[in-house]
């Protein structure tokens, strides 16, 4: 895959919003998850743009350079487990995947595994007691977390993208 340098140009600003994003979540302690939803944004773009492959290098490219660059390890692994994975997986769910209820009971499994991997890689650092209530409002707040990732990429696939494409 060869890239106009255009191309790279827009992937190098979308990179630097991500990394942004990532560090400003270690830093703004309130509004860590915002941060990092946004952050995961990124990662839809560059799919929306450039394809999938492009999507999962531009992911790795994230991770490490955030996890370097972050103050707070602990926030750049819910990051690299949930949030820029959730990017990828949700693509690829949806793109092979017609039946939405299928589709939707394959992220929650998605999202309930990464759950489970953040809690015990957490559980490392800190301690952390976690009650059923707190898997459920996590699943539903998980549910309004698709719904938005969903609106914000057809907003940019039908409003933004077109004034994009004028100016390339």
């Amino acid at each position: 895959m060869l890239l106009k340098s255009k191309d790279i140009a827009y992937l190098g600003v979308l990179l630097g919003l991500n990394l942004l994003f990532i560090i400003l979540s270690s830093v703004i302690e309130t509004n860590t998850i915002i941060l990092m939803a946004a952050a995961a944004l990124m990662i839809g773009i560059v799919i929306v743009e450039f394809g999938s492959k492009s999507g999962s290098i531009f992911y790795i490219a994230s991770c490490m350079l955030g996890f370097f660059l972050t103050f707070n390890k602990v926030e750049i692994i819910t990051y690299i487990l949930f949030f820029g994975l959730y990017s990828l997986i949700k693509h690829a769910i949806e793109f092979k995947i017609t039946n939405k209820i299928l589709a939707l009971l394959l992220k929650f499994i998605f999202f309930n595994i990464s759950l489970l991997c953040l809690y015990f890689a957490i559980n490392q650092f800190i301690t952390l007691k976690l009650f059923w209530w707190m898997i459920l409002g996590a699943e539903v707040l998980f549910l309004i977390y698709d719904y938005a990732f969903t609106i914000f990429i057809n907003y940019y696939i039908n409003n933004i993208r077109p004034k994009l494409t004028k100016t390339k």
